[in-house]
């Protein structure tokens, strides 16, 4: 599990980063605790979810619409990986 406060932390002072920039920031500091753990897109989707609920809360970025696409399903692992195949580190 990806210690929710310490990215808080990081993206607080880094608060450029893109969506896709902290995905792979997420990815790399699970990879680094834990290289045996497979992380998928959806666990991924989640955390983030969870950080920009806080980063609104704190008011270091505005709410989201509604028709957020993380506040939906998420996606089917195909289609995921067909638009963004370097997040897929394996199951």
């Amino acid at each position: 599990m990806i210690n929710r406060q310490a990215v808080l932390e990081y993206l607080t002072k880094h608060p450029n980063y893109s969506t896709w920039q902290m995905r792979l920031h997420f990815l790399q500091a699970s990879r680094q605790r834990d290289c045996q753990s497979p992380i998928s897109i959806g666990s991924i989707a989640n955390q983030l979810n969870y950080i920009l609920r806080d980063l609104e809360a704190i008011g270091t970025i505005s709410p989201r619409p509604e028709s957020s696409c993380l506040d939906r399903d998420v996606l089917p692992r195909e289609s995921q990986l067909e638009l963004h195949p370097e997040l897929y580190v394996g199951d």
